[in-house]
């Protein structure tokens, strides 16, 4: 069922990334060491891993970037765990939409064993593909060296890493940085789009009918303008409508999803200075040229903005996800983020 607001979890659940699942499966079946799937918040990266995670036979594990604290520790303690116990294991829960949770970390005993008959162990148990979800939430320079590590000394150990903050995976697998310890590895990256005003249109359609609904044509395409073709939106807006028949079912899907976005804002805006500068930036990225947002987000603040220091923090919007750059153009990544700013 395509409201269902959990990640999805089957593949006949999954609408429209036929492509991008193609190119994940085929990867693996080529026994690439490290996959990348990338996209903006709420397209669909975890239920395509999480599918893809349930369809493996190989000997796997699942771990959510946000509980990993060390990843040199325990990404390598993780993989020995999985290998111990021979079976399948998820460090981290494959969580639903609008919960959220932040590196609270996990504590695995390796033993007395010394590295070396780790590494044996690891190296006998064949094929093993690791899961990394929201990856750019651990250290990113300690991710980059584990990922390096294994993909040189355990060619059967396959990484399938997704993320949100787009420019953040960039710094992780480092493809134009001759000093990234993964610089000239060989790595499959894959993006998700959001869906186009067609593809949101069958998407909610097909979904309704799956609940035996129809809904009106002009009331899908106010829930399309509203939501911007991000799944993760217009499943929470179908499940509102569908499963929980809500009247408002559009309002209570931009309130909650506004709330949801600000609670990233505010952990986005805890690690910067200047946070009136990233919102005057963020209120006025309505499909414009730089130097019209730098104006414009000068006079949300009263000043004249300098150049360099706009040019930071613009930049870092966008490594995080929040401000994307089409045709030389600034918009939100997210629609929701307007109303959001105001939360925050």
């Amino acid at each position: 069922m395509y409201f269902e607001i959990e990640p999805k979890s089957k593949k006949e659940d999954f609408f429209s990334y036929a492509y991008e699942y193609g190119e994940v499966k085929n990867a693996l079946q080529r026994k690439e060491k490290l996959i990348v799937v990338v996209g903006v918040r709420r397209v669909g990266k975890t239920s395509l891993l999480n599918i893809v995670y349930n369809e493996s036979k190989n000997l796997k594990l699942w771990l959510d970037g946000r509980i990993v604290t060390d990843p040199k520790k325990e990404l390598f303690a993780a993989i020995y765990e999985t290998v111990k116990i021979g079976k399948p294991k998820i460090f981290g829960k494959i969580e639903s939409l609008n919960i959220s949770a932040f590196g609270v970390g996990f504590d695995i005993k390796l033993g007395n064993e010394s590295h070396i008959e780790l590494e044996k162990k690891i190296k006998a148990a064949g094929q093993i593909c690791v899961f990394i979800d929201e990856a750019q939430r651990m250290n990113i320079k300690d991710l980059a060296d584990v990922l390096s590590y294994f993909y040189d000394r355990f060619p059967q150990v396959s990484f399938i890493i997704s993320g949100s903050e787009i420019g953040l995976v960039e710094q992780i697998i480092g493809q134009s940085d001759a000093e990234h310890p993964l610089y000239g590895r060989e790595i499959t990256k894959i993006t998700l789009n959001r869906l186009d005003r067609n593809g949101s249109m069958e998407y909610l359609k097909t979904g309704f009918e799956q609940l035996d609904l129809k809904i009106e044509k002009i009331e899908l395409e106010k829930a399309i303008e509203e939501l911007d073709g991000l799944i993760g939106w217009l499943t929470l807006y179908g499940y509102e409508r569908g499963i929980k028949q809500s009247k408002d079912a559009l309002k209570k899907t931009s309130e909650s999803a506004a709330r949801i976005a600000a609670s990233e804002l505010v952990h986005f805006f805890k690690n910067v200075k200047n946070k009136e500068l990233y919102v005057a930036i963020l209120k006025n990225a309505t499909v414009v040229g730089w130097d019209e947002l730098r104006t414009r987000a000068g006079k949300e603040m009263g000043e004249q903005l300098n150049p360099n220091l706009f040019n930071f923090a613009l930049e870092k919007l966008a490594t995080y996800s929040f401000i994307e750059k089409k045709d030389e153009k600034y918009q939100l990544s997210d629609p929701l983020l307007q109303k959001a700013i105001f939360l925050v």
